[in-house]
């Protein structure tokens, strides 16, 4: 039984793991889009007949083009893969007409067990490799470090959405390599207004160090008070800022590190937001590269947002360009 298939991913690891875990023979004709006008191009010229769909991407999301398709009457089944693993994100694109959700990261079992309780596969495969090894493009180590971030991100976004009940809107982070001397900058900038705190927290293992730092407004420490259920304390809350922020790095850098293979240990965070630099021990030498992560969550429902910087160290980064070759391969 095999089908005419779109993959629709802005990550080319993402589209090319997906497509390595189809069944041999599954796919008739494999159309790759890496944004969501591509995809729907695709299905207006009925070139295909199944679109496997991430959520998280650039100018036009996965909702959106779930939107369209309900609206343009378009014919073709959509499953969803993404690592927006919320349960309001499953009832919401599930409400648009998608067939089923899929969580990142996906195992190819998984696909075809789904595939079969759909009528899309007639049996369970004994092989399990559509796409050869060596016949999709070369893929750096950063664009793959940025669907692992990805993963790890929406699986930190979940958890704070079940502590405060809400549901969060995801970013497409931002990796870049640059300076210790820009990274301070970057704090600083952050610090302007007075109104905001920097929670720091160290991490190491595997060859790999680095720094996590969240960024919070201390204004909003009451609406988050008041959606984790809690009374209001005395003093600035900065307490219950300290335990959102250490909960959102610790979950991001566990589902980094499983993604890995990795064990992360973490440091005590600390108040960053003085600019003390011994407390963001990147590198001695302030001309060291740091590979920086940086992105924002936002809760709309409640206008509040969080910003994340995720740093590691200049020795870090060959460990790590080693370790995201393999998963590749």
């Amino acid at each position: 039984m095999a089908h005419s298939v779109i993959i629709c991913d802005d990550s080319r690891f993402a589209r090319n793991q997906l497509a390595r875990a189809l069944p041999a023979g599954f796919a008739r004709d494999l159309y790759h889009a890496d944004n969501g006008r591509e995809a729907l191009a695709l299905l207006r010229a009925r070139k295909a007949e199944l679109l496997f769909l991430d959520l998280n991407m650039p100018d036009l999301d996965g909702y959106q083009v779930l939107e369209t398709i309900r609206r343009e009457d378009l014919h073709c089944l959509v499953i969803v893969v993404s690592g927006d693993i919320q349960p309001k994100a499953q009832e919401r694109i599930l409400g648009l007409g998608a067939l089923a959700f899929m969580r990142k990261p996906m195992e190819a079992s998984q696909l075809h067990q789904l595939l079969l309780q759909y009528g899309l596969l007639s049996e369970l495969p004994n092989a399990t490799t559509a796409v050869a090894p060596g016949m999709t493009p070369q893929i750096g180590y950063l664009e793959s470090l940025q669907e692992l971030i990805n993963v790890a991100m929406g699986q930190a976004a979940n958890q704070m959405a079940n502590l405060l009940n809400v549901f969060i809107h995801l970013p497409i982070p931002a990796l870049k390599l640059c300076s210790r001397h820009q990274v301070m900058t970057d704090v600083a900038n952050w610090c302007l207004g007075g109104s905001h705190c920097v929670i720091s927290q160290g991490f190491i293992g595997s060859n790999l160090a680095g720094e996590c730092l969240i960024r919070l407004d201390r204004t909003d420490s009451s609406k988050i008070v008041r959606l984790m259920g809690q009374e209001e304390a005395e003093g600035d809350g900065h307490e219950v800022l300290m335990e959102l922020a250490t909960m959102l790095s610790s979950a991001l850098l566990l589902g980094l590190a499983e993604q890995l293979g990795f064990r992360f240990s973490h440091s005590h965070p600390t108040m960053a937001d003085n600019l003390d630099e011994d407390k963001i021990p990147l590198a001695a030498d302030h001309a060291q590269p740091v590979l920086s992560v940086s992105f924002t969550y936002t809760i709309p429902s409640q206008q509040l947002s969080c910003d994340l910087l995720l740093l590691f160290t200049e020795a870090s980064l060959r460990p790590l360009e080693r370790r995201l070759s393999l998963l590749v391969e």
